[in-house]
């Protein structure tokens, strides 16, 4: 898609000037995804953070594909999004029904209109705390500059994030944002730490942990601790 670069810069420029400490969190991350998806002609967009309990959460969605990308990825704890968090790069799909990487979550999407999908990573105190995602409603090669403009979005929202914090906002988002930056450390050890003893990739470790911290009824942060105090073996 040829992307309007005069409109692409008024949009950037318009979200870097927005104020947390004036605004509440949510509504300015919701703005971030209504951009995203009105400069690219999206079916739908979001954003996932790392969470305590699930390990991912959806905190922002555009339309209702946009919740469905990111809902069916936070239940199966697979998919491009959740594999752009877990590797920390842009993570992409041009066409889902050609896929074979995420056999649970694919058809789902399909079934739902979501036929491309972009991950990228967002990053805050040294690494991911999240991904921002996007649908498109049919096959689509992302170009280049397509995947540099998402980038530069991705960075306003890391902008927005880390002013909400420095904010110290005390609302929901800000409370979650702080969860994910004391969590996601043990997380990532704790795949990493899996990978070793079970001779895995992280996107399957990741998994590994997500899946039995749920049966288990447990916080996929309190399983990773144990794991990391040598308390729990899987």
């Amino acid at each position: 898609m040829e992307i309007d670069k005069l409109l692409l810069d008024a949009s950037l420029a318009r979200l870097h000037h927005l104020a947390p400490s004036q605004v509440e969190l949510a509504k300015l991350v919701s703005e971030v995804v209504r951009a995203v998806t009105e400069i690219f002609d999206l079916a739908g967009a979001g954003v996932l953070l790392a969470d305590a309990d699930r390990a991912l959460r959806s905190i922002a969605a555009a339309d209702s594909s946009g919740a469905l990308l990111e809902r069916v990825q936070e239940e199966c704890g697979e998919g491009p999004c959740v594999e752009s968090f877990i590797t920390d790069e842009i993570v992409v799909s041009e066409d889902l029904a050609a896929e074979t990487r995420w056999p649970r979550v694919v058809p789902a999407l399909l079934d739902g209109g979501i036929h491309a999908v972009l991950g990228i990573p967002v990053r805050l105190g040294g690494g991911p705390i999240g991904t921002l995602n996007v649908a498109a409603d049919s096959p689509r090669v992302w170009t280049d500059s397509e995947r540099d403009a998402m980038v530069h979005f991705g960075a306003v929202l890391e902008n927005l994030l880390l002013a909400g914090l420095i904010a110290d906002r005390n609302d929901k988002l800000a409370r979650q944002l702080q969860y994910a930056l004391e969590y996601r450390v043990p997380i990532e050890r704790a795949v990493g730490y899996l990978m070793a003893t079970r001779k895995t990739d992280s996107v399957s470790a990741f998994e590994i942990l997500r899946r039995t911290a749920r049966n288990e009824r447990r916080r996929v942060s309190e399983l990773a601790e144990a794991i990391l105090a040598r308390r729990r073996v899987l």
